[in-house]
């Protein structure tokens, strides 16, 4: 292992001649300020260092290997080597643990230098964390912000950054057409369909829309695409299958509005790709709305997006945002997929809780639920978070 010190005019340069010289596997032992800058001690070890050549693979299995030492040792060449064997997993395990806490120490510095160069950034991303934005997206914004950050644009412009990152679009059905409503089970598929439809309805007459229902995986989905279509008033069709619609497709021709409750996307990505070709083909010029519920993680959310890809969706539509206690995960989806926000439902009344999406809107909402939320983001939590890339950004 090798240790030197090093002296910077600031933390940023020191871990700059750190990094020049032992490389990005390097740890910080320690840092002292002095008075014309910053010391910092740091370690590296030998095969890591810069143009070093790799350390040749311990022999650990030679006696294994050689039948006639093996014999000659007996069953004592075994025992000693997997003692040998397991010490060093300890060792291995125990510098891992070493390497880890070192690594924690380094971003907490990296951190505080940031906080004391950049103090108005620095609260900037701890609010942005606490709207629960990934840290990829927070990062992002915080990008963005002048180099120059005054005190009153620090208040709100990250605000306004996340907002424009939101696209948004208009309703994908305002002037009719064919829509495929797309999503996981319980999502509000049927929810937001039924709302789509009673607007519809209100505005140009139950005579020219038509509802379809494809599942034949839940129990009561026929007898609910019934009952739906009797509250509204409007014709209402259950097909089991994807397959079933394309026979029967040549119905539709006739309405100016038709809404497609398509089959609950599931994890298997090659029956997804065959439901969504076969809707495709059986209904052309169809649209595709993705509905997105605030009200799951964000893992979730992005393995949707993942899934819904064969369905090519040109929009979304997030429902349950009453029922979320953060937005960080639904907003950092829709930044990542670039996917435009068209509706919000965030309640049961039908067709009041249905509006158009705005980004702005969406920001403020997901500021006020932080406010509210007694779960805020610490220094250490910060430091953890975003330590690691700015000190590979000094």
């Amino acid at each position: 292992m090798k240790i030197k010190r090093y002296l910077g005019t600031d933390m940023r340069d020191a871990l700059r001649l750190v990094r020049a010289e032992l490389g990005p596997e390097a740890v910080i032992l320690g840092t002292r300020p002095l008075g014309t800058g910053v010391e910092v001690s740091a370690a590296v070890d030998a095969e890591h260092l810069p143009g070093s050549l790799p350390a040749p693979e311990p022999r650990l299995a030679t006696a294994a290997n050689d039948e006639s030492l093996l014999l000659a040792m007996g069953d004592g060449a075994q025992l000693a080597n997997a003692q040998l064997a397991s010490e060093q997993q300890a060792m291995s395990e125990e510098l891992r643990a070493l390497r880890q806490l070192l690594e924690r120490q380094m971003s907490a510095l990296a951190w505080n230098d940031y906080t004391r160069r950049e103090p108005l950034r620095a609260r900037a991303l701890g609010e942005l964390t606490d709207l629960g934005l990934g840290r990829d997206v927070a990062l992002a914004v915080i990008n963005e912000l002048p180099a120059q950050l005054s005190v009153e644009q620090a208040q709100r412009m990250h605000y306004g950054l996340l907002a424009r990152r939101i696209a948004t679009c208009d309703s994908p059905i305002a002037d009719g057409g064919t829509l495929a409503l797309v999503g996981a089970t319980g999502a509000g598929r049927t929810t937001v369909m039924a709302k789509l439809a009673l607007r519809w309805v209100l505005e140009h007459g139950a005579d020219s829309i038509a509802l379809v229902v494809i599942d034949d995986e839940h129990i009561g989905a026929a007898e609910q695409a019934r009952s739906l279509g009797r509250l509204l008033g409007v014709p209402s069709f259950r097909y089991p299958d994807a397959g079933s619609l394309a026979l029967d497709a040549a119905r539709f021709r006739g309405y100016h509005c038709v809404l497609v409750d398509a089959p609950p996307l599931g994890p298997d990505a090659a029956l997804n790709g065959q439901r969504a070709r076969t809707v495709y083909e059986a209904l052309p010029g169809i649209t595709t709305m993705l509905v997105l519920p605030a009200s799951v993680q964000a893992g979730v959310l992005e393995e949707t997006v993942r899934r819904a890809q064969p369905w090519m969706p040109a929009c979304c539509a997030l429902t349950r945002l009453d029922e979320a206690v953060s937005f960080g995960g639904l907003l950092s989806t829709l930044v990542r997929s670039g996917l435009p926000a068209a509706l919000v439902s965030d309640g049961p009344t039908i067709p009041e809780d249905l509006r158009p999406a705005r980004g702005h809107q969406l920001v403020v909402r997901a500021a006020e639920l932080a406010r509210h939320s007694e779960l805020h983001a610490d220094e250490d939590l910060l430091a953890q978070r975003f330590g690691g890339s700015l000190n590979d950004a000094a």
